[in-house]
């Protein structure tokens, strides 16, 4: 299973275009998540997407949508945009959430930066910003593996 990871477009749905383009020529996406701070950049591509999973940021005008658990073939991964979670400063916090929801990952974004650690056997990673031209792709394995590239 191929999922692109996005987050913080904040409406330059050019380098959004780009980017899914970019992954689509790997071969065909099965999903699709957004982690905020662009809730309606997606949508506003006027492209037919896969089924797409998304929780709002602190610019963004969905709050009841702040966090969310998707099952994504044998993986079950937490996708929050991370500002309550002050992952700026600390990631600990979303840690012992992923650990409390028992997840095999947890995304987050608000950073704008690439960053990934598995050493405490659950995947926490930030794709960066999809406006900067960054982003993540997930392989999901039929075991619930997950393996990831930046770009």
């Amino acid at each position: 299973m191929r999922v692109a990871v996005f987050s913080d477009s904040h409406g330059y749905r050019g380098r959004l275009s780009n980017l899914l383009m970019m992954l689509e020529v790997e071969g065909p996406l099965d999903a699709i998540i957004h982690l905020g701070d662009g809730d309606r950049d997606l949508y506003q591509l006027g492209v037919e997407l896969p089924p797409v999973y998304q929780v709002s940021g602190n610019c963004d005008f969905m709050p009841d949508c702040l966090l969310q658990e998707v099952h994504l073939g044998n993986a079950r991964i937490l996708i929050t945009h991370g500002h309550q979670q002050n992952v700026k400063t600390d990631r600990e916090r979303l840690l012992r959430l992923a650990s409390q929801y028992r997840v095999h990952a947890a995304l987050f974004g608000h950073t704008h930066s690439q960053w990934c650690d598995s050493s405490s056997g659950i995947l926490l990673l930030n794709p960066g910003a999809a406006m900067d031209g960054h982003c993540a792709l997930l392989e999901i394995n039929h075991l619930g593996g997950i393996a990831y590239r930046f770009y």
